[in-house]
């Protein structure tokens, strides 16, 4: 994979030599490219694997020349995979499909897309970590292609069926010891510096064995993850922001907001009123940072942002002594949420204040699982919470890289964690729980 895509046509056809086939047609929908692959995986019993690219991409057509030719990676693609040749050009840069599949181009082409046999997407693999001096490692992309064919993903849904009839902890065990072989950090991949930023804060800030640090110590429920020998991580962020300051000490945020009030209101009493509000809200610790309108009346209490990165696939390098990690993908909540069912309690079925959790056989599923790593069940009913919190949806980040703020999620909570840089490292330096469901 090279970031650097966008060549010109005579630099591509130089690197790529004139003996390479050309494999991508640009003429192709390629949504229906995909519907009829996905028919025909149905029909044969295998995934889709798809690689995004184009005929300008000298690695693209090096990748379909060797799973072509490879005595061991030809017949294992032909075995497990309907495979096929998705088309990103300037020509035709097939924006729904490439939606649909999860905006892979983002890690450079060629790109890799696995969807189940149901057309869904269930994994994105980038191809850099599949080179090997000038062509494709075959022990790299075979063991992707292990790793991700319908057998072997099958296989682990039914070592965990296997375990739970057997009611053996070690089956469990090691059916989270896959998982956490199966999907590691991707920290070294990273889009962007915002993005790469993101991990650092992340890994500052995720503190699930010191949940008093981000001001989680007293959480409604409880919580500890002490007992708890694995650690189920988000692969998920939904934004990155960069805001030109990040004023959240007190002094800073009085100076700030006096400023914006001053050049928002120039008559002297609508000022006077608003700084005085200011003060109030001050002292009793309820002034906070506001980044949209929202709710707000008052534009002088919104600091500007911008969208640096979205729906990013994140799985920042953690880890804790005497826990394993393991990040929680598409393809294996899918694979959680078939094993437990969702037999359930409706919300306040019992009373208003009663949250829906689970019962009779799901519930004994969960107790089973929870030898390995604590799962919830969600607070409104129809679906699990399998994150070993908190789980971060939202970073913002000043101009600088020296402050940061984490919006995030505690169980059926959520708060907000501030960072800075000291001594070039990131710091917590103070968080809180704002709100609850």
């Amino acid at each position: 994979m090279k970031k650097f895509f966008l060549l010109s046509f005579m630099l591509s056809i130089a690197f790529c030599g004139q003996a390479q086939e050309k494999v991508y047609d640009e003429s192709l929908d390629a949504m229906q490219q995909i519907k009829e692959a996905t028919a025909l995986a149905q029909k044969s019993g295998r995934y889709v694997l798809c690689q995004v690219g184009g005929n300008w991409c000298p690695w693209c057509l090096r990748f379909a020349d060797f799973a072509k030719k490879d005595s061991v990676i030809a017949p294992l693609i032909e075995e497990n995979f309907v495979y096929i040749h998705v088309n990103y050009s300037k020509g035709n840069k097939n924006l729904k499909a490439m939606r649909f599949l999860g905006n892979p181009g983002r890690f450079g082409y060629p790109v890799f897309v696995v969807l189940d046999n149901e057309g869904k997407p269930i994994h994105i693999q980038e191809s850099e970590s599949l080179e090997e001096g000038k062509g494709y490692s075959r022990k790299k992309v075979e063991k992707f292609l292990r790793l991700w064919n319908r057998k072997a993903v099958e296989a682990e849904a039914a070592l965990l069926e296997e375990a739970y009839q057997k009611q053996s902890k070690e089956q469990l065990y090691e059916f989270f010891d896959h998982w956490s072989e199966d999907i590691s950090s991707n920290e070294s991949k990273t889009s962007n510096r915002w993005v790469a930023e993101a991990h650092k804060i992340f890994a500052a800030f995720y503190q699930p064995l010191q949940l008093e640090k981000i001001g989680c110590g007293g959480n409604e429920l409880g919580v500890s993850y002490q007992e708890y020998p694995y650690f189920i991580v988000q692969s998920k962020l939904s934004r990155i922001y960069k805001a030109d300051t990040l004023p959240f000490k007190p002094d800073e945020m009085e100076a700030y907001y006096t400023d914006r009030i001053n050049k928002t209101y120039p008559d002297d009493s609508t000022r006077k009123s608003w700084i005085n509000y200011l003060k109030r809200e001050l002292e009793i610790g309820r002034m906070s940072l506001s980044f949209d309108e929202g709710w707000l009346f008052n534009t002088w209490e919104k600091i500007p942002t911008e969208v640096m990165d979205a729906n990013i696939d994140f799985r920042p390098s953690v880890s804790f002594p005497g826990k394993k990690v393991v990040y929680l993908t598409d393809d294996y909540k899918k694979l959680l949420d078939n094993f437990l069912g969702n037999q359930h309690v409706d919300l306040g079925t019992e009373s208003i204040m009663q949250t829906a959790y689970a019962k009779d056989e799901s519930r004994k599923r969960m107790d089973f699982i929870q030898q390995a790593a604590q799962i919830f069940y969600g607070h409104w009913g129809g679906y699990w919470q399998y994150e070993t919190y908190p789980e971060a949806y939202r970073i913002i980040i000043d101009a600088n890289m020296q402050r940061a703020i984490v919006y995030f999620r505690f169980v059926y909570e959520g708060g907000e964690v501030f960072l800075e840089k000291q001594n070039g490292e990131w710091t917590v330096v103070s968080g809180r729980l704002t709100w609850i469901e």
